[in-house]
C-alpha cells in the first residue's frame, strides 16, 4: 500500500472512530437523562400546571419556565403547517411502536398524546440528540485545538460523556442540551476568530432561555491580548443587544400565567449545603439500582479538586478570567434562584471547565500518581527478561 492510500486509511480510521464514539456518548447521555426526567411529565395528573412539554408547546406553563418554550413552540408552529392529513399518517407510523413514548414519555397522559402532540415530542427529541452530539464534537474539537493528540481527544471525550450527565442528577429539561450546545459553540468560535459565526450562534440560543446573556459577558473576557478592547466592546455590545431582544421577545404575553420571574431559594439551599447528608448523597440518574456520587460527595470532589488544582496551575489568565467571569455571576444566580445541587444551571460555566480540563487531559496520570524510583517488586514482571530466555 502507498502512503497515500496509507494516509487514506488512516484519515477515514480516525474519523470513523469519532463519528462511532460521538454516537455512543450522545446517547449514553440522553438516554440516562431522558431515561430519569423525560420532558418533565410527572404532573401527576395536574397539566394544566405543569412545566411539561405539553403545557410549554402552547404556552400556558408556569413562569418562569415557559420563557423556555421558543422551540418547543416553534416546533407545534411547524407540525401545524403540514396539514392534518400528513399528521394522520405520520402518527399511525409513530404509535405502530411509540417506542420513544413508552421509554421516555409514558407520564404524558394518553389523552393528550394527539397526533400534534406526539410530532412535537419526536422533534424535540432529536433535537435534543442532535444538540447532544453537536456539543460533544464541539469539545473533541476543543481538545484537538489545544494540542491532545487523538488518543487523549478521544479519551477526553469519553471522559466529559461520562461525567456531564451527573449534572442532572437532581433534575433536567431539553433547554439545557440547547444551552449545552450554545454555550461551547460561542467559546469555541470566539478561540477560532469567527466572531460573526458565534454573534449568530448568541443571537439563535438567546431564544432558548432569558438568561443566556451571561454568555457573551464571560466571553468578553476570552478575547487575546492581540484584539484591540475597542472591537471586545463593539462585539460584546451587539451581542449584548441581541441578547436583550431576545430575552424581551420570549418572555412577553404571559402576563396572565401563573408563577413569577424568578423562583427564590435562598434559605432552602442554605438549609440544604448546610446539612452533612448533602454531601454524602447518592443519586440514581445513570441505571435503577446504580447509585452514583453526587458531584460534592468526596467520591467526586476529592479527585476532581486534585486533578483541577493541577490543571489551574497550566491555565493561561485569560482562561482564568473567563471562568470567573461565568462562575462568579452564575454562582450567586443559582445561589438565589437555583435548586440545591442542580449543577446542570451551570452550562454558562461549563466551556470554561473544559479549557481548564484540557490543561490537565494529557498528565492524567501524572497527576494521580507519584512518579518516583522504586526498586521493582520481588516476582514482578520483567519484560526483558522474557527476551532473555533460550529459545
Amino acid at each position: 500500500m502507498t502512503e497515500k492510500n496509507t494516509r487514506r486509511l488512516l484519515a477515514f480510521s480516525r474519523f470513523a472512530i469519532v463519528y462511532v464514539m460521538l454516537l455512543v456518548c450522545a446517547g449514553n447521555i440522553t438516554n440516562s437523562v431522558l431515561l430519569k426526567w423525560g420532558f418533565r411529565d410527572d404532573h401527576k395528573g395536574h397539566v394544566a400546571q405543569s412545566y411539561s412539554l405539553i403545557t410549554m408547546m402552547d404556552g400556558a406553563a408556569p413562569k418562569p419556565y415557559v420563557y423556555r418554550s421558543a422551540f418547543p413552540q416553534a416546533a407545534k408552529w411547524l407540525v401545524e403547517q403540514v396539514g392534518p392529513p400528513v399528521q394522520d399518517r405520520l402518527f399511525k407510523s409513530i404509535v405502530r411502536h411509540d417506542s420513544l413514548h413508552r421509554s421516555y414519555f409514558s407520564d404524558a397522559p394518553d389523552a393528550y398524546w394527539t397526533p400534534v402532540t406526539a410530532l412535537v415530542y419526536h422533534l424535540t427529541y432529536i433535537a435534543v440528540v442532535l444538540a447532544t452530539l453537536i456539543a460533544l464534537l464541539f469539545v473533541y474539537r476543543l481538545a484537538r485545538l489545544h494540542g491532545l493528540d487523538f488518543g487523549h481527544s478521544v479519551g477526553f471525550l469519553a471522559a466529559f460523556s461520562f461525567l456531564y450527565p451527573l449534572t442532572f442528577q437532581r433534575g433536567g429539561y431539553y433547554y439545557d442540551f440547547f444551552e449545552l450546545v450554545g454555550t461551547l459553540g460561542a467559546c469555541y468560535f470566539v478561540l477560532t476568530r469567527r466572531m460573526l459565526v458565534c454573534t449568530l450562534l448568541i443571537a439563535m440560543f438567546s431564544l432558548n432561555k432569558e438568561t443566556f446573556f451571561l454568555v457573551p459577558l464571560a466571553l468578553f473576557f476570552l478575547h487575546e491580548s492581540g484584539v484591540p478592547m475597542s472591537r471586545r466592546l463593539g462585539w460584546l455590545a451587539l451581542q449584548l443587544a441581541i441578547c436583550v431582544a431576545a430575552r424581551e421577545f420570549i418572555m412577553s404575553g404571559y402576563a396572565a400565567n401563573s408563577g413569577g420571574l424568578v423562583e427564590f431559594h435562598l434559605w432552602g439551599n442554605l438549609l440544604f449545603w448546610s446539612k452533612p447528608a448533602s454531601w454524602l448523597s447518592f443519586y440514581n440518574l445513570i441505571a435503577k439500582g446504580v447509585f452514583t456520587p453526587s458531584l460534592q460527595n468526596p467520591l467526586m470532589l476529592v479527585p476532581l479538586a486534585v486533578f483541577f488544582r493541577a490543571a489551574w496551575r497550566r491555565t493561561p489568565a485569560r482562561y482564568r478570567r473567563y471562568f470567573f467571569a461565568a462562575f462568579l455571576p452564575t454562582a450567586l444566580l443559582f445561589q438565589l434562584f437555583g435548586f440545591a445541587d442542580e449543577t446542570r444551571n451551570f452550562s454558562v460555566v461549563f466551556p470554561a471547565i473544559v479549557l481548564i480540563a484540557l490543561h490537565g487531559a494529557h498528565r492524567f496520570t501524572e497527576i494521580f500518581e507519584l512518579r518516583t524510583a522504586v526498586p521493582k517488586r520481588s516476582g514482578a514482571f520483567d519484560a526483558d527478561k522474557v527476551d532473555r530466555l533460550p529459545q
